[in-house]
């Protein structure tokens, strides 16, 4: 059964619409396609992952959906909008793969940070934000409010960026492998930590990920791209049942998925050679 998100009212449909897009660099002889004909769609309340050997173009197509790249061809769409409109809306959070803090600020100065350079709301006027100090407490960051990121580890800066995207409460969540410069054993804590907020919340996400663990414990499908230029090689449904614990990992059904990606991601690699 398809999870079930809240989404702005008037909107309905797919949440993220991505259709034959392509997008290159450089010009004449010189240019370089990135990716190439590229169409997904992710229902309402959806996890997506996309996973495939570096340069195939998996961060390009994020920074698209986030409206801070353009398409050459091809469109994309959120609740039936453009991606200029549901940005200017609020309705995409963006977590990059650094943490991004501001040094002189606090983690609450931080995370209200979007309130107070996006002050615009909807034209209606209706469009609200969450409480940034519940915000924080949700994601068990309540006792360090008042620190400055210096003060914080490498994984408590991390929820403080994820925090901070939540704090518009964006019905859709775009994320670029969030916990790729944290160790390996801070790093499943994080994922399991997102998987258990992500549960709560039901948001749409689009992810991007190189680690195969964290693409299935988190996932309801797992995109693979093929190596430069970048296209959909595959998609595999990851039928694990919800609500997942911390021992999904564990599980004989969790193998036989990272099984299935390993080879198709084989596949990816060595194209890429």
């Amino acid at each position: 059964m398809e999870p079930v998100v809240s989404v702005p009212s008037g909107q309905s449909g797919s949440a993220l619409v991505i259709d034959g897009v392509y997008k290159g660099y450089g010009s004449g002889t010189a240019r370089v396609s990135v990716i190439e004909n590229v169409s997904l769609q992710a229902p309402r309340g959806q996890f997506v992952t996309l996973i495939g050997p570096s340069g195939c173009g998996k961060t390009t197509l994020l920074r698209i959906v986030a409206g801070l790249l353009e398409v050459d061809r091809g469109t994309v769409s959120i609740f039936g909008e453009s991606v200029q409109r549901a940005s200017a809306a609020k309705h995409i959070g963006l977590v990059p793969q650094s943490p991004a803090l501001l040094p002189w600020r606090t983690v609450l100065d931080n995370v209200r940070l979007p309130l107070q350079v996006n002050k615009k709301p909807d034209s209606d006027g209706s469009r609200s934000h969450a409480d940034p100090v519940a915000v924080l407490e949700s994601f068990g960051l309540g006792d360090v409010v008042g620190r400055r990121p210096a003060q914080l580890s490498g994984g408590m800066q991390h929820r403080v960026a994820i925090a901070r995207a939540f704090v518009f409460d964006p019905p859709v969540l775009l994320m670029d492998e969030p916990f790729a410069a944290v160790d390996e054993l801070t790093r499943e804590m994080l994922r399991h930590e997102l998987l258990s907020i992500w549960q709560r919340n039901k948001k749409t996400v689009l992810f991007v990920t190189h680690s195969i663990a964290e693409a299935i414990t988190l996932s309801d499908v797992v995109v693979i791209m093929s190596a430069h230029p970048g296209t959909i090689q595959s998609v595999i449904p990851i039928g694990l049942p919800r609500p997942r614990d911390d021992l999904v990992e564990t599980t004989e059904e969790f193998h036989e998925l990272e099984r299935r990606v390993r080879l198709e991601l084989r596949d990816s690699w060595r194209g890429a050679r």
